[in-house]
């Protein structure tokens, strides 16, 4: 396993380790399964990809984790599909951030020749020098794969599909929580052009007001696990999740340079996994009237 790769270069890098192995664990003495020292690179290992032969130790990374974002719009410029299509938007976006929660300098650190010699009295691991108590990584694909499509006809059609993650790993209980969420989303849409109506003013005359009205429509489909993952009793758990159906509807009116009228009506159906919860199904309309200021 990862956690016994780490634990023997931990071991072979110390020129303090005794070279005994714990019998029930098979652990070198100074690093079980447990300590600090060997779950975070472990941990690392695991959910990042890493490589436990030669990934780092330190918990402190000296490179941050990757982020992008690409949004391509080449296929509008084809002339065979200029006959069908106003634009088409391609985009793709992924973020990820490693957290340190926090952190506090334990006083009974000890070195030997630049190497760690104190080892705790309960569970005989050495003694890091810095005692944590959570490390999480966070994971999006905000979104994996969008299409957006203008249509020569005023129609706007959307497909989205998104992941995430977001792993954290605690000293408390030495457990790992470990959330994980899919989306798909289905969208379409129609524009009005020019509808115009007379608006009465205050004073008795009436103003032309001319502009788009804008209908969409999404409907999203979302499913969200979260699983607890138990290091020392090697269980897994499922202790929440849910499929939640969001439907969005919407009708949009730019009334002026500054002023957007908006109605809508949303419904959310939540389906969840686990017997102790319920289903249920919350639904919200009006509308809203922006007023942008310049």
């Amino acid at each position: 396993s990862n956690r016994l790769e780490i634990a023997n270069r931990l071991a072979r890098n110390n020129p303090n380790w005794n070279g005994g192995v714990n019998d029930t664990t098979g652990f070198p003495n100074g690093y079980g399964p447990t300590s600090q020292d060997v779950l975070i690179p472990a941990f690392m290992a695991a959910y990042a990809g890493w490589d436990p032969s030669g990934s780092g130790l330190n918990p402190f990374l000296k490179i941050p984790m990757p982020s992008w974002r690409l949004t391509y719009d080449g296929l509008s410029r084809i002339p065979a599909l200029l006959k069908y299509f106003q634009s088409i938007t391609i985009g793709h976006a992924y973020r990820s951030t490693f957290n340190i929660g926090s952190f506090s300098s334990d006083i009974r650190y000890r070195e030997l020749d630049g190497y760690q010699s104190a080892r705790d009295m309960v569970t005989g691991n050495y003694i890091a020098e810095n005692e944590i108590a959570q490390v999480s990584i966070a994971e999006q694909f905000n979104p994996l794969i969008n299409i957006d499509i203008n249509w020569k006809n005023s129609l706007i059609t959307r497909f989205e599909y998104r992941k995430s993650r977001n792993i954290a790993l605690s000293f408390a209980n030495n457990q790992i929580t470990d959330v994980s969420s899919n989306e798909i989303i289905i969208g379409g849409g129609y524009r009005l052009k020019d509808i115009a109506f007379n608006v009465v003013q205050s004073g008795g005359g009436r103003q032309r007001v001319q502009s788009d009205l804008v209908l969409r429509l999404d409907i999203s489909i979302r499913e969200n696990r979260t699983v607890l993952r138990k290091l020392v009793e090697e269980v897994d758990q499922i202790s929440t999740g849910q499929q939640i159906v969001a439907i969005n509807t919407s009708a949009e009116y730019q009334l002026s340079q500054r002023m957007m009228f908006r109605f809508f009506f949303d419904r959310t159906i939540n389906n969840p996994f686990v017997s102790n919860q319920f289903p249920n199904t919350n639904t919200h309309g009006g509308f809203s009237l922006r007023f942008m200021l310049m």
